[in-house]
C-alpha cells in the first residue's frame, strides 16, 4: 500500500474498531452510532474528541474507499462495520495492537505501550515489544516514529504517522528493558553451575 494519510477523526474511528473487535467482540461488527460512542470515550484516548455522527459517517466512507473498512453482509437493518486493518496494512497481530493503542492514545513510551496494549493482544516481553516498533518503522513509509524527548522527559515516546508527520527524529531501536532477577535466582543458578561441575569431574573420573 502507498503512504497512508488519515484524518484524525478517520484515524480514531479505525482504532476504535480495531480495539472494539478484541475488547467486546459480541457488540463487533458496530454500527455508526457505537462507534462514534467508543472514538469519543473519555478514558483511554488522547486526545478526548467529539465526533458527531455524521463525522463518523464520513470518516466510515473514506475508509471503505481505502479498502480498510467494510460493511457487514451480514447485517440487520442497521448497518454494521467490520475493519480490515491487519490485513490491508500487512499486521502480525501484536504489531496491530501495537499501531492501534498508538492511535487511541497518542505518544506513549515503551512502558505505557507495553501496558496499554495488552489488551489488544500486544507484547507483554521487552524484545517483542521493541520487534514491533521496528517492523513498523521498517517500511518505505514508516508508521512509527522516536519523538525527540521534551525537556523535563526521562524517557522518549513513540508515536504513529498516519496522520502525518508527527515531528519524529531518527529512528533508533528501542532498548529492551533489562529483566529484574528473582530473589533467589542468583544463588539457585551458583549452586546448578556447581552441581555441573562436580559430575563433569566424576566423568572425568571414571574415563581415567
Amino acid at each position: 500500500m502507498s503512504e497512508l494519510l488519515l484524518s484524525p477523526a478517520e484515524a480514531r474511528v479505525l482504532a476504535s474498531l480495531v480495539e472494539k473487535s478484541v475488547t467486546t467482540p459480541q457488540y463487533y461488527p458496530m454500527t455508526v452510532n457505537a462507534i462514534m460512542l467508543a472514538g469519543n470515550q473519555k478514558s483511554s484516548r488522547s486526545p478526548v474528541m467529539n465526533l458527531s455522527e455524521g463525522e463518523v459517517g464520513n470518516a466510515l466512507n473514506r475508509l471503505e474507499e481505502l479498502k480498510l473498512v467494510g460493511r457487514d453482509s451480514f447485517s440487520g437493518r442497521v448497518q454494521k462495520y467490520r475493519h480490515s486493518f491487519s490485513t490491508q496494512l500487512l499486521l502480525k497481530p501484536q504489531t496491530a495492537a501495537i499501531l492501534a493503542t498508538l492511535m487511541l492514545r497518542g505518544p506513549q513510551t515503551l512502558a505505557e505501550l507495553r501496558a496499554n496494549a495488552s489488551g489488544l493482544g500486544g507484547p507483554v516481553e521487552g524484545e517483542a515489544l521493541a520487534a514491533a516498533l521496528n517492523d513498523l518503522a521498517d517500511r518505505a513509509h514508516p508508521m512509527v516514529v522516536l519523538l525527540p524527548r521534551a525537556a523535563g522527559q526521562k524517557e522518549a515516546r513513540y508515536a504513529h504517522t498516519l496522520c502525518g508527520d508527527a515531528g519524529g527524529t531518527e529512528w533508533a531501536e528501542p532498548e529492551v528493558p533489562a529483566t529484574r532477577a528473582e530473589p533467589g535466582a542468583t544463588a539457585a543458578l551458583e549452586a546448578r553451575i556447581q552441581a555441573l561441575e562436580a559430575r563433569v569431574l566424576l566423568l572425568e573420573d571414571l574415563l581415567k
